[in-house]
């Protein structure tokens, strides 16, 4: 079990990569901009207001801009874009000074952008692992890394600098990312991701262009037009055919179902059995995507994953009509309310009334992932042993708690840094949260809708969840006291645990079958 473990954890070193970059930009700034606006002499509900603004706008915009690239295919394009933007919008509030409309006006900037940007690398990510989605968990953990490791060393440096250097930071690391997926993700870039027997995993490749790698791949043929969607398996790698069952685009583009067949095949194989070979595959791959029984961790019934073309408004019928669907983006709201409550008012307490440093809340930035890591590492195991209603359900369990324990401070002789050991909570409450909720999100989506789901997802977790946690969390730290939020969304956190756990048992196939004996 352990080598099985591990040979997946080999592949896909791209993806992990991508994360690693995507995340250290994002650990440059969003940690530390509570602080910033603190520094600028704003009151806790000016903070709160202003923070809400990426949370808002993240929930009214994602879907739009997932739906927008999931209609044209241009959600390579939108990345970069939208990450150059970002980019200018946070350098110009260096020159901005202490102007808080400027502030206001690009912080909406950079939320409008950076909206569509987690949920189109997560679709993906997810298209590129194709069978292999639950790994999904294993990717993300590199942002995690990533985000402890750039944080710390954000901290330390604001602490000796100035907390204007977060800006340039994040401008450099925008940079090391775009840079890298341009050549791993774009046409412009490598097509295909070899793992196995390689030691660079990415290779350029023209279309049409049979290309022999090593002494046991033999490329064949071309892969899809923008080269993603690609299943590897150990002895073959089929390019994922978006359209298969629609009869016009099968006559019309033979090149759909070619593959990339290793030369294990090829020498125990004419022309003829290859053919039989192929089209073999291309069955099961159909079978596979139409398979409406499967579950996600055994918990949850997975829809029907057809290519159905369907208007925004049959989409959102849909889900209001789907009660496990909706239930779960209530807890989603509630959980993104909390974190975001914990993310934009945590730092202002501890500078505020702990007289904490910069360098020892940039050191808690460690601690708030480190058990992100087993957990993401591990996410295919829990989703198929655990289920992703027990997972959501030990998620909003380590918040509470997470919550209750920032109460001894009001010991004065407790030292600020016995925050650290509680912040390993925050990776616990994380992974578990977002790993099933991608997962879940994912397998519900009707096909071609998956990066539109994903943008529903996230728009209530880091959108209208945080939106609220964000104004809530800034009147009532600012009228009231800090303890007195925690306590209040520790109750409301509970609360959520409550009604989630006893609705999900109504729906579970447990009590459906119960149910049935007495009918």
């Amino acid at each position: 079990m352990v080598e099985t473990i591990l040979s997946s954890f080999k592949r896909h070193t791209n993806l992990k990569i991508l994360y690693f970059f995507q995340s250290a930009s994002i650990a440059c700034f969003q940690p530390f901009i509570s602080i910033y606006l603190r520094d600028k002499e704003l009151k806790p509900s000016i903070i709160g207001i202003i923070t809400c603004l990426i949370p808002l706008i993240s929930f009214i915009s994602s879907p739009i801009w997932s739906n927008i690239s999931d209609r044209f295919g241009i959600q390579k394009k939108v990345v970069i874009f939208n990450l150059l933007i970002s980019m200018v919008a946070l350098l110009l509030l260096i020159p901005n000074g202490n102007n808080v409309v400027g502030i206001f006006f690009l912080i909406i900037l950079y939320s409008i952008v950076t909206a569509p940007l987690c949920p189109i690398i997560d679709s993906l990510v997810i298209k590129d692992l194709g069978e292999d989605s639950k790994l999904y968990g294993q990717q993300r953990l590199f942002g995690a890394i990533s985000y402890g490791i750039v944080a710390f060393l954000t901290g330390i440096l604001i602490n000796h600098y100035n907390i204007n250097f977060i800006h340039v930071f994040y401008a450099f690391w925008v940079m090391v990312f775009l840079v890298f997926y341009i050549f791993n993700q774009t046409n412009y870039g490598s097509k295909l991701k070899i793992t196995k027997n390689l030691k660079n995993p990415f290779i350029k490749l023209n279309d049409n262009e049979k290309t022999p790698v090593g002494d046991e791949i033999e490329i064949v043929g071309s892969v899809t037009p923008n080269g993603e969607n690609i299943i590897s398996n150990e002895n073959l790698i089929v390019t994922e055919i978006n359209n298969l069952e629609n009869d016009n685009n099968n006559n019309n583009n033979s090149n759909l179902g070619e593959a990339i067949i290793s030369s294990d095949y090829k020498n125990n194989q004419n022309d003829n059995g290859n053919d039989v070979l192929l089209e073999k595959e291309k069955n099961n791959f159909i079978n596979n995507q139409n398979d409406n029984e499967n579950t996600i961790g055994g918990d949850v019934k997975e829809e029907s994953n057809e290519n159905i073309k369907l208007t925004n408004k049959q989409v959102f019928k849909n889900i209001l009509k789907n009660p496990q669907m909706m239930i779960f983006l209530l807890a989603m709201a509630i959980c993104g309310m909390t974190y975001n409550i914990i993310n934009s008012f945590l730092f202002i307490f501890l500078r505020d009334h702990l007289k904490a440093s910069n360098f020892l809340l940039g050191s808690t930035m460690p601690f708030t992932v480190v058990m992100e890591l087993p957990f993401f590492f591990f996410g295919k195991q829990l989703l198929e042993k655990v289920g992703v209603t027990k997972m959501i359900m030990i998620g909003h369990t380590a918040f509470i708690l997470r919550l209750c324990l920032y109460n001894i401070f009001v010991i004065d002789s407790i030292s600020p840094w016995f925050i650290l050991p509680i912040e390993t909570l925050h990776g616990i409450a994380f992974a578990t949260i977002w790993g099933a909720g991608v997962e879940f999100s994912s397998k519900m989506a009707p096909r071609g809708y998956e990066t539109f789901y994903q943008g529903i997802f996230t728009g209530l977790y880091s959108g209208l969840g945080s939106c609220i946690g964000s104004i809530l969390g800034g009147f009532i730290y600012e009228h009231k006291s800090a303890f007195y939020l925690f306590r209040f969304n520790a109750i409301i956190t509970t609360t959520s645990l409550i009604i989630f756990s006893l609705t999900q048992f109504f729906y579970s196939k447990e009590f459906q079958k119960f149910k049935t004996l007495f009918n």
